[in-house]
């Protein structure tokens, strides 16, 4: 389990623009949904119900994490009582996932553990989104954490999925005893701007995550049934991913042109499943994750910078990404229940392409006619 915690004692050295504690925080809301590939097989087979069904247990989670950071920014101003709250909540539903009876009891442990990573997501990203230096820097986190988690949960999935929700629960303990920065007071709700291209934004966000999602929970299935390989040898190239992502992260900000990026994620996905051996699936993922950090934490920019209040924007990317997130594996598990995982890679290429068009298309238009006041502007 040591490993587990290299996020958490190397946050200190590697955080100039973020407080270590909510990097910490992304760190174990990270691990979670990284360990979701992994679960939905042993999750399946525990309950005896189908590995399209268990797909639910990621449905109910982000559905919930999705709504969470929505909502809670109309609501409530950042405070450290929310922090802590939600790490309690986060620890006590994934122990109670170890133990539940039954699948309908797990679902509801999900729908918990997912308002708790959505309002500690909201408070990690809303101060992201002070200063570009935080923003890179929350961006890298996520990837450098999924980095070192796949490989355990790969090895701790073998000892069943209630090892690796006790893992999650244990991951989050340290997190409660960083100390946490004071949050700077934000605008009235009400107070935003009327921006339609941050909409159009937010859609493509929505579709990015919701392509991407129904095909990537169910790479651990491709890679055993499809593929023919381990588990474990699964999870290296979701540390491939990882580290490719904390590589793109590093670089998002050398470059302007987000939507570009995130188009080429489509052929990549598409190459996971339909390449048919090991090295095209390493591959795939190793460009996949590359793309999608070099393009989001650009598009999260432009939506801040048509913004009256940047962590209520940050709290609507998060949330429409989540429901992509959501909506994604129950749409992805009928073609896997069906046995067409060529259908499902052909769907979620061409929609992950799509959203990257949509990008390029806003950031064309807004240089075309740039705003001249972010609360009345419709730009």
């Amino acid at each position: 389990m040591a490993r587990v915690f290299a996020p958490i004692r190397s946050l200190t050295a590697f955080s100039r623009g973020a407080p270590p504690a909510l990097l910490a925080s992304a760190s174990a809301v990270t691990f979670l949904f990284g360990a979701t590939p992994f679960l939905i097989p042993e999750v399946a087979d525990r309950f005896g119900v189908g590995r399209g069904t268990a797909g639910w247990l990621s449905m109910i989670q982000v559905g919930a994490f999705a709504v969470t950071t929505v909502v809670i920014p109309r609501l409530l101003q950042p405070r450290p009582w929310i922090f802590r709250l939600s790490l309690v909540v986060l620890m006590s539903a994934n122990v109670a996932a170890a133990f539940v009876p039954d699948f309908s009891w797990l679902l509801l442990t999900r729908m918990f553990s997912g308002t708790a990573t959505g309002a500690l997501t909201w408070l990690a990203w809303a101060a992201a989104m002070d200063s570009r230096q935080s923003l890179m820097t929350m961006s890298a986190i996520g990837p450098m954490a999924a980095l070192v988690g796949a490989p355990v949960v790969g090895l701790l999935i073998g000892f069943g999925d209630r090892v690796v929700f006790l893992a999650a629960a244990v991951v989050a303990v340290p997190v409660l005893f960083l100390r946490l920065p004071r949050f700077a007071p934000r605008p009235k709700p009400g107070e935003r701007s009327r921006s339609r291209s941050n909409r159009v934004l937010l859609g493509a966000l929505f579709l990015l995550t919701c392509a991407g999602a129904g095909l990537f929970v169910y790479l651990t299935v491709v890679a055993v049934d499809v593929i023919g390989i381990s588990p474990f040898a699964a999870s290296i190239g979701f540390s491939l991913n990882a580290a490719a992502g904390f590589v793109g992260a590093r670089l998002a900000g050398t470059h302007s042109r987000p939507g570009l990026w995130l188009a080429t994620i489509g052929p990549a996905a598409f190459l996971t499943v339909v390449g048919g051996s090991a090295i095209w699936f390493y591959l795939g993922l190793v460009w996949w994750g590359f793309a999608f950090w070099m393009g989001v934490p650009g598009v999260l920019e432009m939506l801040a910078a048509r913004s009256l209040r940047p962590d209520e924007r940050a709290g609507d990317a998060q949330g429409l990404m989540a429901f992509g997130r959501s909506l994604g594996p129950g749409l992805g598990g009928v073609f896997v229940d069906g046995g067409a995982f060529a259908g499902l890679a052909v769907a979620a290429g061409v929609g992950l392409t799509l959203s990257g068009l949509i990008v390029v298309g806003v950031q064309e238009g807004r240089e075309a006619l740039p705003p001249t006041d972010v609360r009345t502007v419709e730009g």
